[in-house]
């Protein structure tokens, strides 16, 4: 006990001593995000086609462990952030990498020529495939590095793919170069580190014993129920992740929408006010009158043109003085929408009818009142339009300045701001989900699914496993320091305390067992000693008794009716089968010669004597008991197979299986054995007659196993003459 407790206490001190806050783990991560940020800005300044900003990532993750390497990778993008505006956009890709890594250098698969391939393909798949769309969302166009732009034109030319499916190819291509390159520098720089300096910064969760990756599949594959507990905490933890990723992301998109409304809002009105003051109000009704002829009318036209150029989200601007049955044109330019669609302007003079929009705020643009910026739909487009009194000198409207400024604007800018919210969020929601799963694997999952087992096996052991298995799961250790330690601890004393109370219940029940065994043999050697003939008779048979269904089992015979319980059961009771010869008088029972008729039907009545005192013991016992079987044999052991024995004439099965035994058993004893009114027959002669009575007076099974076991029958017999 004091080597386990000398070998649990090492264990606990490496155990804790391979944690996550070592200060070691901390420099192997800042040392590999260092590595990545260094490599990556050399990249930058020589303007090479590679990135080269995973070799760190990559080394702290062979070394330390996957969730090092996806601190590590995320440190990284964030640097990288920091001076060029964009790699945290990329850190879930850098996230995949270091747990692709992780799972390859775990099971080993990186070692082999075939491995390494297929490593770096899917981590180029990721870095280039992925990382491609990525790129196309963010900027709508295709990387403009020299080496992706030669392929890409080459298999355009080449192929006539499109530019996106060109796109995509090019990166992965030019990806498998760099992550070929990556992987040849992180593998050549651990190469060159000696085995017992790279052991020392690998990171485990273990919060009890180490146990074996065979022994966690056989804990893991121990847990009941359709899904575990470990698998209902994992999913708590992404669900949690996601929908707070969800509703963070929701949140700043209304608020991102609201603002960039509001913001165009405040461009048409800015728009509408700058191109109001570019009209002179005194000369509004000239304009509408005279049109392209009027004084000043082009030059302000030309300016109002000049201000809707100044900007790609003005569509229309125009100006209009509004009427009981329409607005008249004062202005209207001409305009180009994105699809290439020339809308003509409407000649100064004309009517047209108030936008659907509008028509509810008739009565407040007749009375030169201000209107609320508002969203409208129509054969253009969608738009925000915003309406700009314009007033004479003595305060009387003469028109509206109406500017349009295109919603797609903010389609397109709510679409992108999704994206990249979803993006940034995706590199650390994966840190999230990685530490949930790390820490409900190591922290829950296998000390519960750990104690579970070794309780089990508790719960199910031998009577010669006590010690053993309790030693086992207190050599656990759990050390979670929560609950689950506390319950850990719990069990531990649970099931010492029930090993202490079993041993005891054994113990009890051994002593209680011998006591019956001694009151048995007691009671039979009452009877025997009335038959001056028997000698040994209940020992020997009892000794016959148990090697016929001990072959009987091993040669598989009734083996839904013969445990190791039954074979205890009928031996405990062989010596009662012939309790009943003590209601049998000693002229019958001790006659020396040849018994009469009348005196053979007085002793076939011991066996139903027997049975009777037997059945008398039993029901003043509760529950099951072997005297059942103590029964069966007084009562059928003189029945045959046959047919033709007594006391019920029973035939084959239906003899009670331990009385076909005992028939076997009680005849050769008798036939081996001297008697008042015979000798002893030789061995030869004793097994021929046994041979002869097998399907007729012997169930011939038992007669086989007895023959097979001959030679231990002997021994049996002999034993009993020397003690005799």
């Amino acid at each position: 006990m004091e080597n386990l407790n000398a070998d649990t206490k090492t264990t606990k001190v490496a155990t804790r001593a391979r944690g996550l806050m070592r200060p070691r783990v901390w420099v192997l991560i800042v040392c590999g995000t260092a590595l990545n940020f260094i490599l990556s800005s050399i990249v930058r300044q020589t303007n090479l086609p590679f990135y080269i900003d995973n070799v760190g990532s990559i080394i702290t993750t062979a070394l330390g462990g996957i969730l090092p390497g996806v601190i590590t990778a995320l440190c990284t993008n964030l640097l990288n952030f920091a001076v060029d505006g964009e790699s945290i956009f990329y850190a879930s890709l850098s996230v995949l990498i270091a747990m692709v890594t992780g799972a390859f250098f775990e099971s080993k698969r990186i070692k082999t020529f075939r491995g390494k391939i297929i490593y770096i393909l899917i981590i180029a798949f990721i870095g280039g495939g992925i990382g491609s769309l990525i790129t196309w969302f963010l900027y709508g166009e295709p990387s403009a590095a020299p080496m992706i732009v030669a392929i890409t034109d080459w298999l355009s030319a080449t192929f006539g793919m499109g530019e996106f499916a060109c796109h995509i190819i090019s990166t992965f291509v030019t990806d498998i170069i760099d992550k070929t390159i990556t992987v040849a520098i992180a593998l050549s720089i651990m190469q060159v580190m000696p085995e017992s300096f790279k052991r020392t910064f690998k990171v485990t969760g273990w919060r009890h014993m180490r146990i074996s990756h065979k022994d966690q599949r056989k804990v893991l594959d121990n847990i009941r129920g359709r899904i575990s507990i470990g698998a209902r905490t994992i999913f708590i933890v992404v669900i949690s992740g996601c929908l707070m990723a969800a509703i963070i992301t929701v949140f700043a998109l209304i608020n991102y929408r609201d603002k960039t409304r509001e913001q165009i809002a405040a461009n048409a009105r800015q728009i509408a006010f700058i191109a109001a003051n570019e009209i002179d109000p005194e000369r509004v009704d000239d304009y509408i009158r005279y049109g392209y002829e009027a004084e000043g009318y082009t030059e302000i036209r030309e300016n109002l043109y000049s201000i809707m150029n100044s900007s790609d989200d003005i569509q229309f601007l125009y100006a209009y003085r509004p009427e009981a049955n329409g607005c008249r044109v004062v202005f209207d330019l001409d305009a180009t929408l994105p699809d290439g669609t020339f809308v003509p302007g409407v000649a100064p003079g004309s009517l047209v009818d108030y936008e659907v929009e509008f028509v509810n705020y008739k009565d407040q643009l007749l009375a030169g009142q201000e209107v609320p910026t508002l969203e409208v739909h129509d054969q253009y487009g969608e738009y925000l339009m915003h309406y700009h009194p314009l007033f004479d000198k003595d305060g009387n409207l003469v028109c509206y300045v109406i500017s349009n400024i295109k919603c797609s604007t903010i389609s397109e800018n709510t679409r992108d701001f999704i994206g990249r919210v979803i993006l940034l969020f995706a590199g650390f929601l994966l840190l999230i989900v990685i530490m949930g799963v790390w820490i409900a694997r190591y922290r829950i999952l296998l000390p519960i699914a750990a104690m579970t087992r070794f309780a089990d096996e508790v719960a199910f052991m031998d009577d010669e496993n006590y010690g053993e298995k309790l030693k086992k799961i207190e050599s656990l250790d759990i050390h979670t320091g929560d609950e689950l330690e506390l319950l850990y601890k719990a069990i531990c004393k649970l099931t010492s305390d029930t090993v202490a109370q079993t041993t005891d219940i054994k113990n009890k029940s051994e002593e209680i067992s011998k006591m019956q065994t001694g009151l048995i043999i007691t009671m039979a050697d009452m009877v025997e000693s009335r038959d001056s003939d028997t000698g040994a008779h209940v020992q020997k048979t009892a000794a016959y008794v148990r090697l016929i269904l001990e072959g009987l089992k091993r040669n598989g015979y009734y083996t839904e009716k013969i445990t190791d319980r039954y074979i205890r059961d009928v031996e405990m009771s062989a010596p009662l089968h012939d309790v009943g010869k003590i209601a049998i008088s000693d002229t019958v029972l001790n006659k020396p010669g040849k018994l009469t008729d009348e005196e053979f039907a007085i002793m076939k009545t011991h066996t139903t004597e027997g049975r009777k005192m037997i059945e008398s013991a039993i029901s003043k016992v509760e529950g099951d008991t072997y005297l059942k079987e103590a029964r069966n044999m007084a009562g059928y052991h003189h029945e045959r197979w046959d047919g033709k024995g007594y006391p019920e004439g029973l035939h084959g099965e239906v003899i009670p299986l331990s009385a076909r035994v005992m028939a076997v058993a009680d005849v050769f004893d008798a036939l081996v054995s001297p008697r008042v009114y015979k000798p002893a027959f030789p061995l030869e002669k004793a097994l021929s007659i046994i041979k002869e009575g097998a399907g007729t007076q012997f169930d011939p099974k038992c007669v086989e196993v007895f023959i097979e076991s001959i030679d231990e029958a002997v021994k049996i017999m002999n034993k009993y003459k020397e003690e005799g």
